[in-house]
């Protein structure tokens, strides 16, 4: 015999109020209709459902049986409502994010953890890599987004959603108390003089270093030192009198200005905007929408003057 899950549930609220009057008041229906349910309940059973002498009604055993399948029917009802709320507030799900590996170190790993400190029931994994694997990724719906320079991609617009984040300009950076810092003026014979720590083959800021100085007019650099790792990168230039071509988010962090410095050299062509890119081909996502508000309040505390000039560009 098939039993209707609802008519269970309003067993439970019988037994729960103790009386037609009360259950129906609670459900939204009326006593005759509780009764006819009930009734017609007891007759395919064979058995009664209610003690009928007492007041408030008492359940037989097999109603309290019954009327239990009932309570946990609601539960399990108004529990899955709830975790459905969940993921539609985007507070719950799995989130995978791809970035160059100096956005990862200095802007995208700490934006991160803000957003998970405000959730705990999710899960995202960070993909740290290089062009093109990163933007093939998001193009095959292995990546939900990926905050990159947005000159790198080579993708059509058609396929990809774009939103600018911030401006941002490729600089010169020595130690605090480097020598040519503290000059009024620093010549490309000055930067060739100088000892040079250089960035990964596959990394775009090799590229964009080698363009920048090339730009200023420096032809050869002597290297001391190479790293794809942001962190190895700022410690050697802490320790040392290498220089660097950084983008200038690097040094947002105050333990970084209180150790480096960016020298007076200005690039006549290295702005670039960086951004959020997903793919324009899925269901939109409460987490991923969530996720995006994050990033661009991060970014406009985090960054305020680098954010104002992409939303002006835009």
């Amino acid at each position: 015999m098939n039993i209707d899950p609802r008519h269970l549930e309003q067993l439970a609220a019988i037994v729960e109020c103790g009386t037609f009057n009360e259950a129906a008041k609670r459900l939204g229906t009326s006593q005759s209709a509780l009764s006819r349910m009930v009734a017609n309940f007891e007759a395919r059973l064979g058995t009664p459902l209610f003690e009928r002498s007492s007041r408030p009604l008492l359940p037989t055993e097999v109603g309290k049986k019954l009327a239990n399948h009932g309570r946990t029917i609601t539960s399990t009802r108004r529990r899955a409502f709830e975790e459905a709320q969940i993921v539609l507030d985007g507070m719950s799900g799995e989130l995978k994010i791809g970035a160059p590996p100096f956005l990862c170190e200095r802007l995208v790993g700490d934006a991160i953890a803000g957003f998970l400190q405000q959730r705990s029931d999710i899960e995202i994994k960070l993909v740290s890599e290089y062009f093109p694997q990163l933007e093939r990724k998001v193009v095959l719906n292995q990546l939900d987004v990926v905050i990159c320079p947005l000159r790198l991609l080579t993708v059509s617009r058609e396929d990809l959603a774009i939103e600018p984040l911030f401006k941002d300009q490729h600089i010169v950076v020595g130690r605090a108390d480097h020598k040519l810092i503290k000059a009024g003026k620093v010549t490309a014979q000055d930067l060739e003089n100088a000892t040079w720590i250089s960035h990964s083959e596959n990394s775009m800021l090799q590229a964009d270093m080698a363009s920048a100085l090339s730009s200023f007019g420096v032809r050869n650099l002597k290297y001391a030192f190479q790293s794809e790792s942001a962190g190895s990168i700022l410690e050697m230039l802490r320790n040392t009198d290498f220089l660097t071509v950084l983008p200038s988010y690097a040094l947002r962090r105050s333990e970084d200005t209180d150790s480096l410095a960016q020298l007076p050299v200005q690039f006549t062509s290295s702005a670039m905007s960086v951004g959020m890119v997903t793919p324009t081909n899925r269901l939109e996502s409460p987490l991923l929408t969530a996720f995006a508000t994050h990033m661009r309040d991060y970014v406009a505390e985090e960054l305020p003057a680098l954010h104002q000039l992409a939303t002006t560009a835009v």
